[in-house]
């Protein structure tokens, strides 16, 4: 596996380095995930913050000075619809409210089911 720091604290760390307005988001978004499903087990790797299970990634956090990009890993894609031709992986965002927390929840769930 590739060299990968595990843990809250690392994660939290990583998080907290991000640039403004996205720092704030990044950290709710970790608590959200951690909520949702605390299985899954939070690493550091290749810069950014990934949550895993059973060695495979879930989902993940990509704070740029930009944006922020949320995302899954394609395997277990929560957002996969059948009949559909184009699946998202993974979304930038700008700002959370009760709703876009509310399908991240969902999202984050059923993936990590």
């Amino acid at each position: 596996m590739i060299f990968a720091k595990k843990g809250e604290e690392a994660v939290r760390n990583k998080l907290a380095g991000a640039p403004a307005p996205y720092q704030e988001i990044a950290l709710r978004l970790h608590t959200i995930i951690t909520e949702s499903a605390p299985s899954l087990e939070p690493v550091v790797r290749w810069g950014l913050a990934f949550y895993v299970k059973d060695g495979k990634d879930i989902c993940y956090i990509k704070p740029d000075k930009d944006y922020l990009a949320f995302g899954f890993g394609e395997v277990v894609n929560p957002a996969f619809e059948e009949g559909s031709l184009m699946h998202p992986v993974a979304w930038t965002i700008t700002a959370l409210d009760e709703a876009t927390e509310q399908k991240i929840r969902a999202l984050v769930q059923k993936a990590a089911g």
